[in-house]
């Protein structure tokens, strides 16, 4: 690496650390936030039920001090893409009497893994969730399995899990669960679920109000991809992704009849 690059690359960090500071709270700068706390009043909606932190670099220790906020009491919708809170951030989110009230929690990209999703299964606060993003946080099978015993989360509709570390183990031990029957969309896309993993799915029983389900680019084949097709466990199916997988032009035939026949869109490409 030549000089150039080297202060190049300095002067980013430097810049970084003046305005977000080293804790992942921003720093002052032209006016803007000071604190996790300006942050909150910065973008927070008027009515308290909705926040949008999505982009920003809290860290765990930003989480932690987002967690125990009074203003939040009334929080519904809570957005943290990208904030990189890892599982002690996700802990101490999971501990907050002020998050009680939450509805849609998009956690996109926050490195929980398997331990961070079993804070937010262990948390008792967590019973209203109607929407859960999840995707791009290296959860595994043993995250997923946890997720799957818990009974907390009946009147979840949509969950996102897409491109995580999931493989035919952990959507089985999905499929078997009972604990999701208002749950409407499913999104797997970019796992390794396989055809072990769609044919567990195949002949689950728990998903009666199913009507959108993501398996793109998860290695199926056309044994997995024939066993959705003729499930019965999703009378209420509308859309069934299989993009980026290795379906066969026979297989893809059966699809397009599929589609003509129970009116349900597969998408194949």
């Amino acid at each position: 690496m030549n000089r150039i690059e080297n202060g190049f690359r300095a002067g980013c960090l430097l810049l970084a650390i003046l305005v977000w500071g080293p804790s992942g709270e921003a720093w002052a700068q032209e006016g803007g936030p000071e604190s996790v706390e300006d942050l909150v009043k910065a973008r927070l909606s008027v009515d308290g039920k909705s926040l949008d932190l999505s982009g920003g670099t809290l860290g765990p220790e930003g989480a932690a001090k987002l967690a125990t906020l009074e203003s939040l009491g009334k929080l519904e919708t809570l957005l943290l893409q990208g904030n990189k809170i890892t599982y002690r951030g996700m802990k101490a989110l999971a501990k907050s009497p002020y998050l009680v009230h939450l509805k849609h929690l998009d956690l996109w990209g926050n490195l929980l893994g398997d331990l961070g999703l079993k804070a937010l299964v262990d948390s008792p606060h967590f019973k209203d969730l109607v929407a859960l993003k999840l995707w791009k946080n290296e959860i595994g099978d043993d995250g997923l399995a946890l997720f799957a015993e818990s009974a907390q989360f009946k009147n979840l509709k949509i969950l996102m899990l897409n491109d995580n570390l999931i493989t035919p183990e952990g959507l089985a031990a999905l499929a078997q669960s009972q604990n999701f029957p208002a749950l409407e969309t499913l999104n797997l896309f970019r796992n390794e679920v396989g055809d072990g993993g769609v044919e567990a799915l195949a002949k689950a029983q728990g998903f009666p109000n199913l009507q959108a389900l993501y398996l793109g680019q998860n290695q199926i084949t056309d044994a997995g991809a024939l066993a959705l097709l003729r499930s019965r466990g999703f009378p209420n199916l509308k859309v069934l992704d299989l993009v980026l997988n290795r379906l066969t032009e026979k297989t893809l035939v059966e699809v397009f009849q599929y589609n003509k026949e129970k009116g349900v869109q597969v998408i194949t490409r």
